[in-house]
């Protein structure tokens, strides 16, 4: 595990790289693109787990972090999805340089799943394939979403006399946002996505929603392949620290991302 800065001066970010067991042979490389918020707190020790379990099966990994977010550079109110989104164009640059792979995967999660189909659509290089975990589909939804998450986890009406608004602001459980992202999400849409790859999307969650399949139809209406696969086990509390007790990378998840990856079946 090899961390490191890259970018251009004005716009450092945060690295990790996954070196795998073996480089002899090793023709994949996987850049994994975090997820928003508490949700990217919460999927960070499943993206490390993942990651190792990759190297150890041959795979070059990275991780890192969005401008303005977790150890890169900038504040919480610099980041937006446009940044973002060119911040993966720019890590998918920096693994490549450091590999020989001739095949890259994307997987993210949640808002990550939706910037990689959106890097996926202005990168010079397409990556072979897309695992997209729960990726989000309607701006407006997720806003409402983070909001009355915000409500849950800082209104006591024991101290605080009245409810406050809903609406996000500029805070959502403790990390930053700017006027920019909240008016980027809210025209965030599923008719304006475009993932673009090689080989094919797959599409992760515990059920399909009638966004997903539109999309799925959508893609495939283009000749572009799309998969659903069942994620296992309940949904997941994606804004709450202990998520009811539910565990943070069980085994049978981690084993259906890797043959995801992988473009094998799990």
């Amino acid at each position: 595990m090899t961390p490191f800065l890259f970018g251009p001066p004005a716009h450092r970010l945060y690295g990790v790289y996954h070196a795998p067991a073996s480089a002899q042979g090793a023709r994949l490389q996987v850049l994994l693109c975090p997820p928003f918020g508490q949700e990217a707190v919460r999927m960070h020790r499943l993206y490390r787990l993942l990651a190792e379990q990759l190297a150890r099966q041959g795979v070059h990994v990275m991780r890192f972090d969005y401008f303005g977010c977790g150890e890169s550079a900038g504040q919480d109110e610099d980041g937006t999805l446009t940044h973002w989104r060119d911040d993966i164009v720019l890590a998918h640059a920096e693994l490549s340089l450091r590999t020989r792979a001739t095949q890259s995967v994307w997987l993210g999660v949640r808002l990550g799943a939706t910037l990689a189909m959106m890097a996926s659509a202005v990168s010079p290089t397409v990556p072979h394939r897309l695992v997209l975990w729960e990726p989000l589909l309607d701006g407006p939804s997720y806003l409402k979403e983070l909001g009355e998450a915000h409500l849950a986890q800082t209104y006591d009406p024991y101290i605080q006399s009245r409810s406050p608004s809903r609406d996000v602001r500029d805070e959502i459980i403790g990390f930053g946002v700017s006027p920019t992202w909240i008016s980027e999400m809210q025209a965030l849409s599923v008719k304006d996505l475009n993932p673009t790859c090689a080989a094919e999307c797959i599409h992760i969650a515990t059920k399909a929603s009638a966004l997903s399949t539109a999309l799925g139809d959508q893609q495939l209406a283009k000749g572009q392949p799309w998969r659903h696969l069942t994620a296992p086990g309940p949904d997941i509390a994606w804004h709450v620290e202990e998520a009811n007790g539910a565990a943070l990378a069980p085994p049978e998840l981690l084993r259906l991302l890797i043959a995801s990856v992988k473009g094998e079946s799990a």
